[in-house]
Parts: C-alpha cells; sequence; structure tokens
C-alpha cells in the first residue's frame, strides 16, 4: 500500500515525535540510572571498585549515545521540514506542535 502526500505527513509528524519523546525519556532514565549507580558506588560498603567504575563507564556510554541520537533526530526533524516545503506539504520549515497528529491538521497546513 503506498502513501498519498497527506497520509504520510501525518504518519511521518506523529512518528517523528513519538521517537523524538522516547529517546528523551530514555536519556532521563538512563542519567537517573546513573546517578543512583554513582550514589551505590560510594556509598555501598564492600562494593568492588573496579566493577562499579566499569558500569559506570558503560552508562556513560550509554548516555552519550542518547545524546548522539537526540542531536540526529533534531537534524532528521529539520531534514523533513524542509521536503515537507519542497513537496508541498508544508508552507515553512517550522516544526510542528505537539498536537500536529493527524491527517485532518495536515490538510489546513497544505492548503
Amino acid at each position: 500500500m503506498s502513501l498519498d502526500l497527506t497520509t504520510a505527513t501525518a504518519r511521518i509528524a506523529r512518528e517523528l515525535g513519538e521517537s523524538e519523546l522516547a529517546i528523551a525519556d530514555a536519556l532521563a532514565r538512563t542519567t537517573a540510572l546513573l546517578h543512583s549507580a554513582a550514589l551505590a558506588s560510594r556509598d555501598v560498603v564492600g562494593a568492588p571498585e573496579l566493577e562499579t567504575q566499569r558500569t559506570l563507564l558503560r552508562l556513560q556510554k550509554i548516555v552519550g549515545g542518547l545524546i548522539d541520537a537526540r542531536g540526529e533526530t533534531s537534524r532528521v526533524h529539520g531534514e523533513l521540514s524542509r521536503i515537507a516545503v519542497e513537496t508541498g506539504a508544508g508552507e515553512e520549515p517550522t516544526c510542528p506542535d505537539k498536537s500536529f497528529t493527524s491527517a485532518e491538521r495536515v490538510t489546513t497546513i497544505a492548503a
């Protein structure tokens, strides 16, 4: 099944917003985990220092990867906005607000 412009625009806008939110949530939860692990490595008596250090370094890599993913998602958002303008799905390269989730809204914008 192929998508028409209105359907594709609505689907991409919805899924992009969901992806951005999921990455932000993952980043927040992972940094909270890093915080808790750092406190535990400091406060728990008998915690093996070398093992906790390795774990903290792995968590740091996860956080860095999520920050990189967030930046790439922002770049994709900008590129998709420019594509929307070129295809007539949008009038100017602005980011849709959180309520931008239905094909009805896309039709209104494209008109």
